[in-house]
């Protein structure tokens, strides 16, 4: 019988060990930093979807490590030229989309639509882009002078429950021009923390 209770003992302080290491992740993460790009020229005001010139122009943008983040795979099989990392915070969700512009690419156009949003995998909750911080939605943006780096860009979403595990992206079809067919698309299904930021290991507290 002792044995008996030594063994049971030993599981409980095994798995008691093991939550406490699931669980040793702060719920909530810093918000990434993003700098407010310059603005070289504004958009037109009869902005035009097939009008390059009409786009407004970026310059000096946030710039981030390469190969941080993950690439996601979305369900026509293709997967994302950007890497993400998801920011699960208090007041928002923050979601990076961080691009390696080639080295003889000086130009380079991006847009997000109304209606892109990340999906609670589990219960069909809908978390709608709320905006993109320093850029336009619904147009297209030229970022200039960033050649060879990775640039990143912030989208911002409401809050994630804590309860929200598992998750996809939803970007909805939108108008089409050269190099953008404007079909919409969506991510396989991601666990949150493995999108998250990776932490720095904490090490010890040596006097």
């Amino acid at each position: 019988m002792k044995r008996m209770f030594i063994i049971s003992a030993a599981i409980v302080l095994a798995l008691t060990a093991s939550s406490l290491r699931a669980s040793s992740r702060e719920d909530y993460d810093v918000r990434p930093e993003n700098k407010v790009p310059r603005i070289e020229r504004p958009a037109w005001p009869d902005y035009d979807l097939h009008n390059q010139n009409s786009f407004a122009v970026f310059a000096d943008v946030q710039t981030a490590p390469r190969k941080e983040g993950r690439q996601l795979r979305w369900e026509s099989g293709n997967l994302s030229s950007a890497r993400s990392t998801f920011y699960r915070c208090k007041e928002a969700t923050y979601v990076t989309y961080d691009w390696t512009v080639p080295s003889y690419q000086d130009w380079w156009f991006f847009r997000w639509s109304e209606g892109t949003m990340i999906i609670d995998a589990d219960t069909g909750d809908r978390y709608m882009l709320r905006h993109l911080e320093h850029f336009p939605m619904n147009q297209c943006f030229w970022i200039h002078g960033q050649s060879g780096e990775t640039i990143r860009i912030v989208c911002v979403y409401p809050p994630l429950p804590l309860s929200v595990k598992r998750i996809r992206l939803f970007e909805p079809d939108c108008e089409s021009r050269q190099w953008m067919n404007g079909r919409g698309d969506r991510s396989r299904v991601y666990e949150v923390d493995s999108l998250r930021p990776v932490e720095a290991p904490r090490g010890r507290i040596i006097y």
